[in-house]
């Protein structure tokens, strides 16, 4: 909830129109679309840093849309933005991304939605929050086709003049490298820990390619992963 990404776009996305924050109250990385069933979801009502007024709720990133959008936000809003998370997320990892499953849950409710991300070591907030302002203004003039988001990742702010936007695919490789690492536990037993590096390489075109190369990586993504190629290949095999 006090992510400085967060505040940043909610304080920039004044400019288009009025802004509501419902946020989970804590650090919510790697929950992918999960929902919080089984414990109860407690609200509270607090200020951001910067002043603005937000609503912080204890569930996962999907669930928090969806309770938003019930009992929150009446009417419900014409666009949704989730983030700015702290970290990228490119390729296969936008699978286990909190900030994607927060977007892909508002275009389930029909709502058009931006996951937006920047790198883990970024500082200032500023030059992403601008460019995702730039993706939502357009966004709103054009709209999106039902079911669809955009996950948007921002590189750091460049030195010189920024390169701009690139729409991309979704790389089909995690977008960084993953691996455990392992101890033993004061008790005997064997731990481990997942270690997460950013970096990769894929090809152009691909987000992964934009963003470590200056662009903002904008890709339109939708919902459902149903695979019309491979029906008819499956109705031949339960004829």
């Amino acid at each position: 909830m006090r992510a400085p990404g967060l505040a940043a776009v909610a304080q920039i996305l004044q400019a288009i129109g009025e802004v509501i924050i419902v946020a989970p109250m804590e650090n919510q990385s790697g929950k992918g679309h999960s929902i919080t069933i089984y414990e109860p979801i407690f609200r509270d009502d607090l200020t951001l840093p910067n002043g603005l007024k937000a609503i912080g709720l204890t569930a996962t990133p999907a669930s928090t849309v969806k309770l938003a959008l019930k009992n929150i936000v009446n009417p419900k809003p014409d666009l949704v933005v989730s983030g700015i998370n702290r970290g990228y997320n490119l390729g296969l990892a936008a699978y286990v991304s909190g900030t994607v499953g927060a977007a892909r849950e508002a275009a389930m409710a029909g709502i058009p939605a931006i996951a937006a991300s920047t790198l883990t070591d970024v500082r200032d907030y500023g030059f992403a929050a601008e460019e995702i302002l730039g993706v939502a203004r357009r966004v709103k003039q054009y709209g999106l086709p039902p079911h669809t988001f955009l996950n948007v990742n921002v590189p750091p702010a460049p030195s010189g003049s920024a390169k701009g936007y690139q729409v991309t695919t979704q790389a089909m490789t995690p977008g960084g490298e993953e691996s455990f690492a392992e101890a033993k536990h004061p008790s005997g037993r064997t731990l481990y820990w997942n270690v997460y590096t950013e970096g990769g390489t894929a090809p152009q075109g691909t987000d992964v390619w934009a963003v470590a190369n200056g662009y903002v990586a904008v890709t339109p993504m939708q919902v459902g992963e149903t695979n019309p190629k491979l029906m008819d290949t499956l109705k031949g095999w339960f004829k």
